[in-house]
């Protein structure tokens, strides 16, 4: 606005000067004070009209600029959404061919799967407050699995570890290890019975060679002991799969006390 005022004045000067009579002087008369008062009228309209449009202007970059950013955050969040549904996905495919091939009727196998989706559905809200950029600790995802069993943390189930932070493609595979455990526990081992605790423990090794490890313990106590199955089962074999994804492993161990499963992780 300030290059058109200066503009505005050193026009209505040189009009004075050159086309009002007197001509060239700055005299005032009737007739030059007329001219000018009009010739202002008529440059403030024209200043008002140009400082509307030029807001206008201004407002319509802003509002381009903020439904840029919105189109921007929104394929950003919509990439990112359909690359976890993918995973998410594939992990269902594959939870469906380990379920055939142990499931005995396709009753068991139905049975089976709605158990395990369900679980997997307790992942989801975790799955969009990381999506979000709120990636969970690992005792809420642990809570989750666990409370789809009825069971939680308390006086039979114990949590030792801190406020573990994890990336959320971890999510999926964890709450399908601690429900496998869970149903495991609750059908044959310390949770089976009244007596029967569970502590689950995890701690964060330094690597120098490939990063932090993520190691957990799931340890059964005063439960019946733990026999060694003769061939691998579902649980076992989810578990090592589930383990091997997330760049680790797991032990199993076949105590006198109750099972404990050792499993390590990309941290």
């Amino acid at each position: 606005l300030s290059p058109a005022l200066t503009c505005a004045i050193l026009s209505g000067l040189a009009a004075w000067y050159w086309f009002i009579p007197p001509f060239g002087g700055f005299t005032l008369t009737s007739q030059s004070v007329v001219a000018l008062l009009f010739y202002f009228v008529v440059v403030g309209i024209d200043l008002i009209l140009l400082q509307l449009a030029l807001y206008t202007v201004r407002s319509q970059v802003r509002t381009q600029m903020a439904l840029r950013q919105a189109l921007d955050f929104q394929e950003m969040v919509s990439g990112e959404a359909d690359h976890r549904l993918k995973n998410l996905f594939a992990t269902v495919n594959g939870l469906i061919a380990l379920s055939q091939k142990y499931a005995a009727t396709p009753a068991e196998l139905a049975s089976q799967l709605r158990e395990r989706i369900g679980a997997m559905a307790h992942s989801v809200a975790l799955i969009r407050g990381a999506a979000h950029g709120t990636n969970p600790s690992l005792s809420t995802v642990v809570t989750a699995s666990l409370r789809a069993l009825g069971t939680d943390e308390g006086e039979r189930i114990t949590f030792d570890g801190g406020d573990t932070i994890i990336d959320w493609r971890a999510i999926v595979p964890l709450n399908l290890i601690f429900h496998e455990l869970g149903t495991n526990s609750l059908k044959y081992g310390a949770l089976s019975s009244d007596a029967g605790t569970v502590g689950i423990a995890w701690n964060v090794l330094a690597s120098a060679s490939s990063g932090d490890i993520l190691r957990l313990v799931w340890t059964e106590r005063n439960g019946s002991a733990a026999v060694e199955p003769t061939r691998s089962g579902f649980w076992t074999v989810l578990i090592n799969r589930m383990s091997q994804s997330l760049g680790g492993g797991c032990d199993f161990s076949y105590l006198e006390t109750g099972l404990v499963v050792t499993i390590v992780m990309d941290s």
